[in-house]
């Protein structure tokens, strides 16, 4: 822009009016770029209105400022304005619509503090778009300030003007006056009753807004889509369900309400029949159904589902990415959410903050530290939830001085920590036993930052000291807590005490636990295996008669391994796998194997008073080994190996898998409930303190 000038502005022809453009055919030259879509496509149109003398003509330079809205180029729209030497309502009425179509509310209601400081008179097209922008921003002093001046020119006579003030009040929650210009209009078309109803809606007053919906003499689907929303979005889906069935006709919006609606609400089954009956989808479809199975923790539905995307006409966006990313996450599959992060930059997805952090938070859980680092060092904007999720995902692979460097880079950058942060912060410290430094952080959450301590960071301290070692000092700082204790903290010391093997503690620790959460199996199983790691078979069975008894179910131990982007899952003793027989033989191979290098099972990890045979079966067929034998034979020589397992790995695997990396030379990450190993060369990255 910069070699382009103004030439001087010339004389119009008297009949000449802006709003409905010049009577010749000069601006024919908008005929070969209709809609440009870059910059570089605005600079070549820009170039020719100067070329052929058409820079005076106040129609053609307000175009050129719609077409600068239409593309999204803001920046040069805003060139353009400004060296305009006599600015007309014309053209801020245009500079109005490019930054409100762009969503740049603020720099609207600049622009309308410029016109009123420059004396330039404001018309029924500037009304709309100022109060669109006060009412995005819930800025009530502008809006009524506006709503004055439309008033005192006569403007609030017009039906576009009553309407935009009616949600500018609503969205800023004073719908009595919103009522107060409803009630009052003499004449109301559809989209004003829309209006109202819909800020009844913002403003929580939903029998207002249906006995409004009742009272309508003529209703289009926006009036039904808006309160079928309604019931949707406070859980009352079967009234959602019974208007949608009622409706005359149905859009796009009307079926991913109620989908939306019934997967708020669990009904997974139910969502997935509606979205198979759609008569067509859009990306916002495919998304809220992908959403309702990762509510759901059904992750591998998700990912089948997203491979089905790839075959529709549909094109994903940054809200697929960050709904796909947490399911290979959650899985572990790795290849699978690098192929997400190809699909990204392949089809220029946004990579705003929300698919950054997504990507970090993929990377790590799928046990890749490198490229969750890699993603994170890349992002041109950091802020406090993404540098959150770094540290967390630092602090799960046991890398606490990486946790503290991205901390201190905050403070650097005067990124503003939040309660995230220092969870990672003492995630990390608890993780490798840090316990001074799990306590500085603790007490700088306050000191500094005035953030006062959680639940959260409460169980993070109790961890921290129970796994040192400190049961004494864990126990009085629950008994400390400003709030009662959750069961997550009570959880916390009972790992504590299996892990210290402190019986008599954890029987009283059980207690508060069985109280506050009956039908709870972690509990009843912990406190059984505390009885059996000490040998007190009596007391364990007692505990799991107890479960029987109460009906409570046991998790069974789940490892599982991502194989050709298919996510394969493998349960302790499984037999029902396509290869077992064959999966089973490399276990067996693999334990003679090491047993030849000095491997001795660990039967203290058995947890059934059976003989020392039986208790070495058993250790044998433990789900992480049945995952890593799977990997061996299905996986090239010395490719690394990632696990998946929902339950904490045990002493025995952990000894296996240590010296089955150093005997076969190969990498293997296994993920468990609580953290991330890296088994190389005979040595895990957690140093044998998990």
């Amino acid at each position: 822009m910069a070699s382009l000038t103004w030439p001087v502005t010339t004389s119009k022809p008297s009949h000449f009016n802006p709003y409905q453009g010049p009577k010749s055919n000069d601006d024919n030259i908008f005929s070969s770029l209709k809609s440009p879509k870059s910059t570089s496509q605005l600079r070549v149109l820009h170039a020719r209105v100067i070329k052929t003398g058409l820079a005076n003509n106040d129609y053609v330079i307000g175009q050129l400022l719609f077409c600068c809205s239409i593309s999204g180029c803001m920046l040069y729209a805003q060139n353009v304005f400004d060296k305009i030497p006599h600015r007309k309502l014309f053209f801020y009425n245009a500079m109005i619509k490019c930054y409100s179509d762009n969503r740049a509310y603020k720099d609207v209601l600049r622009l309308y503090s410029l016109m009123r400081i420059h004396s330039v008179a404001c018309d029924s097209f500037t009304f709309p778009g100022v109060l669109r922008s006060a009412s995005s921003l819930a800025n009530v002093a502008v809006g009524a300030e506006v709503h004055g001046l439309a008033m005192k020119t006569g403007f609030d006579s017009k039906i576009t003007v009553k309407t935009t003030l009616i949600d500018m009040y609503c969205n800023c929650g004073l719908s009595g006056q919103a009522w107060q210009i409803f009630d009052r209009m003499s004449e109301k078309d559809v989209i004003c009753w829309n209006t109202m109803i819909a800020g009844y809606v913002k403003c929580g007053e939903f029998t207002s807004a249906r006995e409004l919906f009742d009272l309508m003499p003529v209703r289009n689907v926006s009036s039904w889509n808006t309160i079928v929303d309604m019931y949707c979005k406070s859980g009352d889906v079967e009234a959602a369900n019974v208007l949608f069935n009622e409706m005359p006709e149905k859009d796009i919006i009307s079926w991913n309400a109620i989908i939306s609606g019934y997967a708020k609400v669990g009904q997974v089954e139910v969502a997935r029949r509606l979205f198979d009956e759609m008569p067509q989808r859009n990306v916002v479809s495919w998304n809220v159904m992908m959403t309702c199975y990762v509510h759901n923790r059904q992750f591998h539905e998700t990912l089948e589902l997203f491979k089905l995307m790839q075959v529709s006409d549909v094109k994903p966006n940054e809200v697929t990415a960050v709904v796909v990313l947490p399911a290979c996450a959650h899985l572990g599959a790795l290849d699978m959410g690098k192929w997400v992060h190809a699909f990204i930059g392949k089809h220029r997805i946004k990579m705003d903050a929300y698919v950054t952090t997504a990507l970090i938070d993929m990377y790590g859980k799928c046990g890749s530290i490198e490229y969750a680092r890699k993603v994170f060092d890349d992002a041109n904007e950091k802020d406090s939830f993404m540098c959150g999720t770094m540290i967390e995902v630092a602090a799960i692979h046991g890398k606490a001085e990486e946790a503290f460097e991205i901390f201190h880079y905050m403070r650097r950058a005067k990124i503003k920590p939040s309660d995230i942060t220092f969870v990672g912060l003492l995630k990390a410290c608890s993780h490798v036993g840090m316990v001074d430094a799990g306590k500085r952080y603790f007490n700088l959450m306050s000191e500094e930052f005035g953030l006062a301590p959680k639940l959260e960071h409460f169980g993070c301290m109790v961890d921290l000291l129970g796994r040192a070692g400190f049961l004494d000092e864990a126990q009085e700082l629950i008994m400390s807590m400003p709030m009662d204790p959750h069961p997550v903290i009570w959880g916390a010391l009972l790992s504590a005490c299996r892990l210290h093997g402190h019986t008599m503690l954890a029987k009283e620790v059980a207690f508060h636990l069985m109280e506050l959460e009956p039908e709870s199996c972690g509990n009843y199983v912990l406190l059984s295996n505390i009885y059996s790691k000490a040998g007190q078979w009596e007391e364990a069975v007692k505990i799991r008669t107890l479960m029987k008894e109460k009906r409570v179910k046991k998790y069974p131990g789940c490892s599982s391994i991502e194989l050709n982007n298919r996510v394969c899952e493998f349960f302790a003793g499984d037999r029902f796998h396509p290869q077992c027989k064959q999966v089973y033989e490399m276990v067996d191979q693999m334990v003679t194997t090491l047993k030849k290098e000095g491997y001795a099972p660990l039967t203290s990890s058995a947890l059934h008073d059976v003989d020392e045979e039986g208790k070495q079966r058993s250790l044998t067929h433990h789900s992480e080994k049945l995952a890593v034998a799977f990997g061996f034979i299905s996986t090239e020589t010395r490719s690394p190996i990632r696990v998946v397992k929902n339950l904490r790995i045990c002493d025995d695997c952990h000894l296996f898998l240590k010296m089955t990396s150093r005997y076969y030379e190969r990498e293997i990450i296994v993920r468990d409930c609580n953290r991330f190993h890296h088994f190389r060369e005979g040595v895990c990255s957690c140093s044998d303190y998990w």
